[in-house]
């Protein structure tokens, strides 16, 4: 399968969004090269601007930029994001309800070796918590270009996760991205598979593995965390009385959690949520972590198969 370089993804499409929108403007915090900016900022160095390490003085400065028209894509890590400049994302950016686009890169496990104090475990909690925030999680580097187009075109502040790395890509070419729809990935009656992010693509695997085994899995993957897709969500909970959410994120106030509420106050049923139970991440391998957490595809069958057998259903 194809793989495609998540930083390479942003300098091109900022590239091509800069010719259509001469108010954009980039701004780092001295992590260009992490991001994937520095193309654009070689080609339009008077729109580049790199604050250093001083996340909270990038944020502030992009909502100052906005009021007078720009359209800011401001980029850090995305633990330094929802955590050192929190204050200037709630009152300078949300407060305001600045046009600000908010790029979290090497959000959650993708850190790896930079260690568990890069790694953002609570990233989505915090922005999906930010009133008219709307919050992305896009599953490969196709959807992270089409999310950063609509990002350039919506009014309003925006955060999108962006994975470190290659990836598999599995949207075609001519994908069109839907917002605040959920994806069909795969039809089921068994139980429902809600995935985000990275974990979207292990989903895929897992779908796979399962159908041998004769267990008929609803897929849905869940680019927009917020608004999320509550139609999508009501009807997987009426199919399958079950769903099962996987995503690099802490299992508190994430994707699990706002799959939790929809169905509680739509179909109640069973949610299992897979992610981080409530710990921080470590300075390990993406592989191991995804693995030893849950979330790849071995944790995602694992736990499938021994809910189907305790339902008797296998």
């Amino acid at each position: 399968m194809e793989t495609r370089d998540t930083n390479e993804t942003y300098g091109k499409t900022l590239l091509r969004l800069a010719e259509k929108y001469p108010e954009l403007v980039v701004l780092e915090a001295d992590l260009g090269k992490a991001s994937g900016s520095v193309p654009f900022k070689e080609k339009y160095p008077e729109r580049y601007y790199n604050f250093g390490v001083a996340e909270q003085n990038m944020v502030g400065f992009a909502s100052g930029m906005a009021a007078v028209g720009k359209i800011p894509f401001a980029s850090t890590f995305a633990s330094f994001m929802s955590q050192r400049a929190l204050d200037q994302v709630v009152n300078s950016v949300g407060y305001n309800n600045e046009n600000v686009k908010l790029i979290g890169t090497y959000a959650g496990i993708t850190s790896e070796k930079n260690g568990g104090t890069h790694i953002s475990v609570l990233d989505i909690a915090a922005m999906r918590a930010i009133p008219r925030m709307l919050v992305f999680d896009p599953g490969d580097a196709v959807e992270y270009e089409k999310i950063l187009e609509f990002a350039a075109g919506h009014e309003g502040p925006v955060y999108i996760r962006a994975n470190k790395g290659k990836f598999p890509v599995f949207h075609s070419s001519d994908y069109t991205f839907t917002f605040n729809k959920a994806e069909i990935l795969s039809s089921g009656s068994d139980v429902a598979l809600i995935t985000t992010g990275l974990t979207t693509y292990q989903g895929i695997l897992a779908v796979e593995r399962l159908r041998k085994d004769g267990i008929s899995v609803l897929h849905l993957h869940m680019p927009t965390i917020k608004p999320i897709d509550k139609a999508a969500i009501q009807m997987a909970m009426e199919k399958t009385g079950w769903i099962v959410t996987a995503e690099n994120h802490s299992v508190i106030n994430g994707l699990g959690m706002a799959v939790c509420a929809v169905a509680a106050e739509t179909v109640p049923g069973k949610v299992t949520r897979l992610g981080f139970q409530d710990h921080f991440g470590e300075t390990a391998t993406l592989d191991y972590m995804m693995h030893k957490y849950g979330i790849d595809s071995d944790g995602m069958v694992e736990v499938i198969r021994s809910g189907i057998r305790k339902k008797g259903g296998q």
